[in-house]
């Protein structure tokens, strides 16, 4: 049963948290299309993101359940530093996403079917670059945890 969630918590990291690190090279690539194209593009990394979302929730389930089924045979506790440190970040993790990065990305959509239908403003382009550089931010600071993760799962220290 162990190695069996071991495979679900792995491929939930994969699966979840793999498509969402290249959502700045889909922003970057999209930005130099022009509206158009952009926005389209923008929409549908944005439909990815959102399945990609549901995935991400499914790793500290199988964390957790690792956690009870490995208690005894691997050692595994929740007072480990690499346990409760992971999941400390991982809810900051969700923090940044629920706070900045899809309520900025549904900005962007909504400022880019303005300009789409020929009816944005000097102001909109104005807060679409603003929104921009939180969202290149915030996309950073996710990648940068996913990764301290991912170390401190690798290493795990305090077992």
């Amino acid at each position: 049963m162990y190695k069996f969630l071991l495979i679900l918590h792995i491929l939930a990291v994969v699966f979840g948290i793999g498509p969402m690190v290249l959502n700045g090279l889909y922003a970057a690539k999209a930005k130099k299309l022009g509206p158009p194209g952009q926005g389209a593009v923008m929409s549908v990394n944005f439909d990815v993101s959102m399945v990609a979302e549901k995935i991400i929730y499914l790793i500290p389930v199988f964390g957790i359940l690792l956690v009870l089924v490995g208690h005894d045979d691997h050692n595994l506790e929740f007072g480990q530093t690499f346990i409760w440190l992971s999941f400390l970040l991982y809810v900051v993790a969700l923090g940044i996403s629920h706070g900045v990065m899809v309520p900025g990305a549904k900005a962007m959509q909504a400022i880019g079917a303005k300009f789409a239908s020929g009816q944005g403003t000097p102001e909109d382009g104005a807060r679409a670059a603003g929104l921009e550089k939180r969202l290149a931010a915030g996309g950073m600071t996710l990648n940068l945890l996913a990764i301290i993760i991912i170390v401190l799962m690798v290493t795990q220290p305090g077992r």
